[in-house]
């Protein structure tokens, strides 16, 4: 009894060929794809718990730094960070 038939193993590299292309294409257009991989306008630079429910974070947007100050129950508070020469 064979475990694999030809036919099979046929349509099995064909699947891994087309899937491998297609993972190539992506690779290739990623940028065009996707804003967030690398020319994106937001991230979290530094992300801290302050306690059990407080957390403090650096997010820049579009180059310039904020301090994000969050607490369960209560709103977050954004303070812009000046930058100092």
């Amino acid at each position: 009894m064979d475990i694999l038939r030809p036919d099979q193993i046929l349509t099995l590299g064909l699947f891994l060929g087309l899937l491998g292309l297609l993972w190539l294409v992506v690779k290739l257009k990623a940028p065009g794809i996707s804003r967030f991989a690398n020319g994106s306008r937001l991230r979290v630079t530094e992300a801290a718990a302050l306690g059990s429910q407080e957390r403090a974070a650096i997010l820049v947007v579009d180059g310039r730094e904020f301090l994000v100050l969050t607490s369960r129950g209560a709103s977050p508070v954004i303070l812009p960070l000046e930058v100092r020469p």
